[in-house]
């Protein structure tokens, strides 16, 4: 996977680069990250060009992120008919007012294509979404750039790894906390 990796980067430049988080971004599996923190190293960059290419690259992979949002959106119905419209409208309502943020603080952990997903049944404001779409993956993407152009990629991609490790059991955690609390307020009220 890597030699394709620094294939792709070097047969076609900032291109591969772009290409590369335009499939992450729609859902396909691809590693995005590791072509970012990749084409840092071999590029090189200086701080403009650092700049310059996260701004690209962050703007297409908001553009990109529309398609999981679009597939989202379509599917509010066909949910609405397999499951409690109550239920749904609640969850909207939530996603809505308390989890519009997660749209941008998931994105460095790998879950933005998820909440893509979320945020488009729960039809989130176009703009909103890719407001906080381009917030969330502009300053990973930067980092990743940078770090990649630091030099040493193995060790920053066993980093990077354990990061997401820590941040996926910590939302496992979360989630967790979430059902004891509300088993235990129905047990309560009932």
């Amino acid at each position: 996977m890597f030699q394709m990796v620094i294939d792709l980067i070097k047969e076609y430049g900032v291109w591969g680069l772009l290409l590369s988080v335009a499939l992450e971004a729609s859902s396909v599996p691809f590693p995005g990250g590791l072509v970012t923190l990749t084409f840092g190293y071999f590029l090189d960059p200086s701080w403009t060009k650092l700049f310059t290419y996260s701004l690209m690259a962050s703007a297409v992979y908001t553009l990109f992120s529309f398609i999981p949002y679009g597939i989202g959106h379509k599917l509010e119905d066909k949910l609405k008919e397999k499951t409690n419209t109550n239920k749904i409208e609640k969850a909207q309502r939530w996603f809505k007012k308390c989890g519009s943020w997660s749209i941008a603080l998931t994105r460095p952990l790998g879950l933005g294509n998820y909440v893509s997903y979320i945020a488009g049944v729960s039809k989130v404001n176009v703009w909103k979404f890719g407001i906080l779409t381009f917030i969330g993956i502009f300053p990973w993407t930067m980092t990743m750039l940078w770090l990649g152009s630091t030099g040493n990629l193995k060790s920053i991609k066993g980093f990077l790894d354990e990061i997401q490790l820590y941040g996926f059991v910590a939302l496992g955690l979360a989630v967790l906390i979430y059902f004891v609390y509300r088993q235990r307020k129905a047990h309560q009220t009932g």
